[in-house]
């Protein structure tokens, strides 16, 4: 069984003879072959280079062809402080003022890094049928914090509506985002959520469930 089919049969919650083995190597990745951050995950041919590297040292079942969950917050007009061993960081948010979401630029697959990411799939997967390939998408809540700052958890208590409102649109730029990965030849998309964690249960089933 070829390692794809292993970690395939396993998202199916199938019986496999062993556990998936997928390594969230993200800009590490970079790292393997020597090259910063900033540089990797502008580069589709560098962002081919580290996932090859990659899947030779650790022979994975499944390897993320990018770890950057700010790639669609960018497009939508947050901007970026990079730094050379990690994922850029947030540091403006267009709705904190006031703004509406119609305000925002229009989101596709053809904007920003977008197209960076798509291109280094589209590689991988022309040379690799043995490794099972993930699009991971900036989850809903994640991109709202994203485009609201820290604001949205007041607003989850003063102001319910607008909050659902921004986390549909964000959903929807999700969508598309799972989609242009799946279009291009991704084998599973995951959809990384991380500040999810920081709201109650009650939240997450009012806002997100």
């Amino acid at each position: 069984m070829k390692p794809r089919e292993l970690l395939l049969r396993a998202v199916r919650n199938e019986m496999t003879p062993r556990p998936a083995w997928v390594p969230f190597t993200g800009v590490h990745a970079g790292s393997l072959i020597g090259a910063k951050a900033p540089e990797y995950l502008r580069s589709s041919q560098r962002i081919a280079e580290g996932i090859r590297k990659a899947r030779e040292l650790y022979r994975p079942d499944g390897l993320p062809v990018i770890f950057d969950l700010q790639v669609e917050a960018e497009i939508l007009g947050c901007e970026l402080a990079w730094a050379d061993e990690v994922p850029p960081s947030v540091v403006t948010h267009p709705l904190e003022d006031g703004a509406s979401l119609s305000d925002l630029p229009r989101f596709d697959a053809e904007s920003g890094r977008f197209p960076v990411a798509l291109e280094a799939l589209r590689t991988l997967r022309r040379e690799m049928d043995d490794v099972a390939l993930y699009g991971l998408v900036c989850g809903p809540f994640t991109l709202a914090l994203h485009l609201m700052g820290n604001d949205i958890f007041l607003h989850m208590f003063d102001k319910p509506s607008y909050v659902s409102a921004v986390i549909g649109f964000c959903a929807a730029v999700s969508r598309k985002a799972a989609e242009a990965y799946a279009q291009n030849g991704a084998d599973v998309i995951a959809i990384v959520d991380p500040m999810s964690s920081q709201i109650s249960p009650e939240h997450f089933d009012e806002f997100l469930a």
